[in-house]
């Protein structure tokens, strides 16, 4: 992807995974290309890659837009996560480093710090310490086919939004699994890791379709 491309595709998907654009929200390549000051053609490639990404749909005769999630789509994301990030998670504790620990454990504390704090933006600061530690034990895992299948369904903005629908509550068992983790990965034990990881995922799924229902 060439620098112009990556530098707009980059961006774009910013703002798409931060809830910039309504779902359905027409993505121009004239009016980008000129906010960007580049010409439309990187513009048109990052749209294309969005696209692929599943971030955008394209439609002959309405264009490229923000994509829409039905209850669906979101079961299938989990779903797949269910099959691949507990598998990722027990790479990462059998490849366990200092460095690695040092990481998920910043993560646990710019999380629990988030949750204390009780201020507006506890959702949004939850959701950047929770995609931190996701992303931090896929790279871990150190298997590129896993990294490169799961790390866009990680940052889908219908799964990063979903802390907007937790209570404190959900929260803070989410914070107790992201710290049952570390431990499993501290000790190497992948079994241990593969098996929190799927109870995590799999209520994290619970709350957020129970949530989702009107």
């Amino acid at each position: 992807m060439a620098k112009g491309t990556r530098k707009a595709y980059e961006e774009l998907k910013h703002r798409l995974v931060a809830g910039h654009y309504q779902p359905g929200t027409q993505l121009k390549e004239e009016p980008l290309a000129e906010e960007f000051g580049i010409s439309r053609t990187p513009i048109r490639a990052a749209l294309k890659q969005l696209v692929s990404d599943g971030l955008a749909t394209a439609e002959i005769g309405r264009g490229i837009q923000v994509a829409a999630w039905t209850d669906w789509d979101v079961e299938e994301v989990f779903q797949l996560r269910l099959l691949l990030e507990p598998y990722a998670a027990q790479l990462a504790a059998l490849r366990c480093s200092p460095e690695l620990l040092l990481r998920l454990e910043s993560c646990n504390a710019m999380m629990a710090k988030a949750i204390d704090s009780n201020a507006s933006t506890v959702a949004t600061q939850v959701q950047n310490a929770n995609r931190d530690f996701h992303h931090t034990l896929l790279q871990a895992s150190g298997s590129q086919r896993v990294i490169h299948m799961l790390e866009t369904m990680i940052d889908m903005p219908v799964i990063t939004r979903s802390f907007q629908l937790y209570e404190r509550s959900d929260m803070e068992q989410s914070l107790a699994h992201h710290r049952d983790l570390t431990i499993a990965v501290k000790a190497k034990d992948g079994e241990l890791a593969r098996q929190v990881m799927q109870l995590h995922l799999q209520m994290s799924r619970h709350r957020f379709m129970r949530r989702r229902k009107p």
